[in-house]
């Protein structure tokens, strides 16, 4: 299964404690290795600057390099979703898709691969991962 990561909202600008950001993070390194891109506008029009915006916004030096080593970058445009795989599984955790994308999704049966982290929410981090987990048991 891929995963496809934002990070404002997601990693980072979240109302979830670090802890959890950070334990989502790694369960996403260790579960996925090879199939973690990320989706966000950090890495968009040829220019990768993910590891950059996570290290200007104070994110855990140590994790900043697992993430940057261990997620692949994908380049996009105008839609997150022309950089999505359709013919592979996939969750995509973000935390604002547009209604554009999400009718993408649901064009091609994926409605329910995207999940939506409320940046507001304590809990967020830590909804994510279990819901990752649960995906996991079901592999």
């Amino acid at each position: 299964m891929d995963i496809y990561l934002d990070i404002d909202g997601v990693l980072l600008g979240t109302a979830s404690p670090i802890e959890d950001t950070v334990k989502l993070a790694d369960h996403i390194i260790t579960r996925y290795p090879g199939h973690i891109y990320w989706l966000s506008t950090h890495c968009r029009h040829r220019e990768n600057r993910c590891a950059e915006w996570l290290r200007a916004n104070d994110f855990p030096e140590d994790l900043v390099r697992k993430l940057d080593a261990a997620v692949r970058p994908l380049y996009w445009e105008t839609f997150k979703t022309e950089a999505i795989d359709f013919l592979r599984p996939f969750v995509w955790l973000d935390d604002e898709p547009l209604l554009s994308e999400l009718r993408r999704l649901e064009e091609h049966g994926a409605g329910s691969s995207v999940f939506v982290m409320d940046k507001r929410d304590p809990n967020a981090a830590r909804l994510a991962l279990e819901h990752l987990k649960a995906l996991d048991d079901g592999i």
